[in-house]
């Protein structure tokens, strides 16, 4: 049977996330893997100027600071609220989500990635747009869970 190592759950602090979070660590806990927890401070663009410039309508450095402040708040505050072991190991990057999930896995050595379908269909109703191109362009396993709204 393979043993997964090192599994990723990236993370956006939805409700989905908790359950995210809470299958990765079963599965974590049943193999003895390692468990990192990504959260992507996305770069959108505030407006688009004329001929498509959005360079000046980006998020200014304080305002960047105070997103990743509030990011590390509600990692830490997951990790308390769900009693993670100290061995889950927080992460917070800047760029896009599929491409910051993807370059993460790569060097990180992930073998499995834990991410959330939020239920929301995308083109022809295939898979949201992040989870669909996670699956479609990494190079290791992808458990896509579904979001269960009551």
């Amino acid at each position: 049977m393979y043993r997964y190592q090192h599994l990723l759950a990236p993370i956006d602090f939805s409700n989905s996330s908790i359950n995210v979070v809470q299958r990765a660590r079963e599965l974590a806990e049943m193999y003895d893997a390692r468990l990192t927890l990504l959260h992507v401070l996305e770069d959108v663009p505030l407006g688009i100027e004329p001929f498509g410039e959005s360079t000046s309508l980006m998020l200014n450095e304080e305002l960047r600071n105070q997103q990743r402040e509030n990011a590390e708040k509600q990692m830490q505050s997951l990790i308390q609220q769900l009693n993670l072991p100290l061995s889950v190991e927080p992460a917070i990057k800047e760029g896009f989500a599929t491409d910051t999930i993807l370059e993460f896995a790569q060097h990180k050595n992930i073998d499995l990635i834990v991410i959330a379908h939020s239920g929301k269909k995308g083109f022809l109703g295939f898979l949201g747009s992040t989870a669909n191109a996670v699956v479609k362009a990494t190079q290791c396993d992808v458990l896509v869970m579904r979001d269960h709204v009551a």
